[in-house]
């Protein structure tokens, strides 16, 4: 625990004495404060919400770069697996032409990434929708997710077992929403596209070779976050 995490804790709680238990049992800090910076911006928090990351910040930072670069600066955009909403709002806050359509399968996720997008001003669609069940009515120039890929079979830490399973777990050794959204997305995307994931450190290589299989003509990129692991999945037309 930093100094700050303490001091904010001690101001809600009046002491940790309260809270040492959960402490003691590896509960996450963050649902105990309450909330998170992300991207500049405060998200709530709470049980049964996937935390945010800071490995999914960078891959705000870098989908931004290539919106821009690509000139989809007011284009229709589609976030998979919205959980806080800390994705889609951090995009329509930088880039406020987007229009921006999140889905998530969990209701708890859907309510409180809606609390998020009002308490940060900012207009997003959100439908609560399973991935596997979503039939877009109009077609998105951009499509962005932080979906659950951890194998069942891998080692976790222990406060992982206080956050959603469904938000962190994934079939077929972690690649099935992967997968199923690249092979899938004729359906949702525009003739120019970019496609924007955040991946398991050891997916990339399998995913850069699908992602090719079935774009053939698009740029398929890999890149490592800065503490030098495989985490980001782009692809371009």
């Amino acid at each position: 625990m930093n100094d700050l995490d303490k001091k904010l804790l001690i101001k809600k709680y009046g002491s940790l004495d309260k809270i040492q238990k959960k402490l003691d049992n590896h509960y996450p800090i963050q649902y105990l404060i309450g909330n998170v910076d992300f991207y500049g911006y405060t998200m709530e928090v709470k049980e049964g919400v996937l935390i945010p990351r800071f490995e999914t910040e960078e891959l705000v930072s870098r989908t931004i770069k290539l919106i821009k670069k690509h000139g989809f600066d007011d284009s229709c955009v589609l976030d998979i697996g919205t959980g806080t909403g800390c994705i889609p709002i951090s995009l329509k806050k930088e880039l406020p032409e987007l229009k921006v359509t999140s889905i998530d399968i969990n209701g708890k996720a859907i309510r409180l990434a809606k609390k998020n997008a009002n308490s940060n001003k900012v207009d997003i669609t959100f439908i609560k929708k399973s991935v596997f069940k979503y039939n877009p009515i109009n077609k998105y120039n951009v499509i962005i997710s932080n979906p659950p890929y951890v194998d069942r079979e891998e080692e976790v830490g222990p406060e992982i077992k206080y956050e959603p399973e469904n938000a962190i777990f994934a079939k077929d050794n972690g690649l099935e929403f992967y997968k199923y959204i690249i092979k899938n997305s004729s359906k949702y995307l525009e003739d120019e596209f970019l496609m924007s994931f955040e991946i398991g450190y050891k997916q990339g290589d399998y995913l850069k070779k699908y992602a090719k299989e079935v774009f053939p003509d698009a740029k398929v990129t890999v890149e490592k976050d800065l503490a030098g692991f495989d985490r980001f999945l782009f692809i371009e037309k």
